[in-house]
């Protein structure tokens, strides 16, 4: 009898170190879990991140959540603070923070035009028209406030002096668009197909990839948005980064082949009609593109810009640095 509840004792005890021990490992599996989360706006670059939040694409290796920005302010001081690690941003924004010294690094690029030019003014037909004129533009310092500047001083009018530049936010810019309290804005899709929609006076007379094409040729394109991170959040989890990068470039293929699901998730997420989601996704300019080999597009991008106010930039063209290579 003292033997079998010695043995009986025993195995409780093993029973009870080897549980132990798996709890211990499920908690370290658990653990190794890495927490990504991505700054957004409700624009063109959010959308992969929904999907793949959706399909619970990096489940296997991280949990994946996002946070919105509306503003570059919010959006730098998103970049400066820690509750995120991975960012969709404007390439304006991210060389003029990684010139300043800041931790971040670019990913990809994913978003190419998506700039128009519009007004009610059915005599517009030139950047010239503008002299007197207000124009409101969305993302101050972003690609769109850049190149409307370039653009309307090129046909020798000074910003400030002939024409008035005034800021807002998108949804902002598009309800006075609607309402017609407004002539003149730079938009970007699908604030352009939302406005369109319902004030039928307004009209696109500018794509900015048009106008970029007329300077670099056709077979150029113009870079808007991209992804980064935290250089040593990208530097700390490589096959995490390689892993997120794939996947994202499966959703983005995702929204583009089903743009009626993807609006429709757009919608339940961000809270904008499906239907004008579904009708822009075709002119989003959603492409991906990694960072190195974005790197020709970004150069003839930053040239302009540092040629036009090297202050857009961030003062200089950044080095090779700020693209992130995953064949290092």
């Amino acid at each position: 009898m003292k033997k079998l509840l010695v043995f009986v004792t025993l195995v409780l005890l093993s029973t009870s170190i080897f549980a132990q021990g798996s709890i211990e490992n499920t908690t370290e599996q658990v653990d190794e879990k890495v927490n990504i989360v991505v700054g957004v706006p409700k624009a063109p670059p959010a959308l992969p991140i929904l999907r793949m939040i959706e399909t619970g694409a990096l489940d296997d290796v991280a949990t994946l959540s996002y946070q919105e920005w509306v503003s570059p302010e919010q959006l730098i001081a998103m970049i400066q603070g820690s509750d995120a690690n991975m960012f969709a941003l404007p390439l304006t924004v991210v060389s003029k923070l990684y010139n300043k010294g800041i931790n971040i690094q670019l990913t990809n690029v994913n978003t190419w035009g998506v700039i128009y030019f519009t007004t009610t003014d059915e005599n517009f037909t030139t950047w010239s028209d503008l002299k007197g004129k207000t124009v409101y533009v969305p993302l101050k310092s972003s690609p769109p406030d850049y190149l409307t500047q370039y653009f309307i001083e090129n046909t020798g009018l000074k910003i400030g002096e002939d024409v008035k530049v005034v800021y807002s936010t998108s949804s902002e810019i598009a309800n006075l668009m609607i309402d017609g309290k407004i002539e003149y804005a730079t938009m970007i899709e699908p604030m352009v197909t939302q406005v369109a929609m319902k004030n039928e006076k307004v009209r696109v007379v500018f794509s900015f990839e048009d106008l970029w094409m007329d300077i670099y040729g056709e077979e150029t394109r113009l870079p808007n948005a991209g992804l980064g991170g935290r250089t040593d959040f990208i530097e700390s989890n490589p096959e995490l980064i390689a892993r997120f990068e794939s996947e994202y470039e499966k959703a983005l293929n995702w929204v583009l082949e089903n743009p009626k699901e993807a609006a429709l998730l757009t919608e339940k997420e961000f809270n904008m009609n499906a239907k004008v989601i579904e009708k822009a996704l075709p002119k989003m300019g959603l492409m991906y593109m990694n960072a190195q080999d974005s790197k020709p597009y970004l150069e003839n991008f930053y040239n302009l810009l540092f040629s036009y106010n090297p202050v857009s930039i961030g003062g200089k063209i950044a080095d090779s640095g700020m693209l992130y290579d995953k064949e290092i």
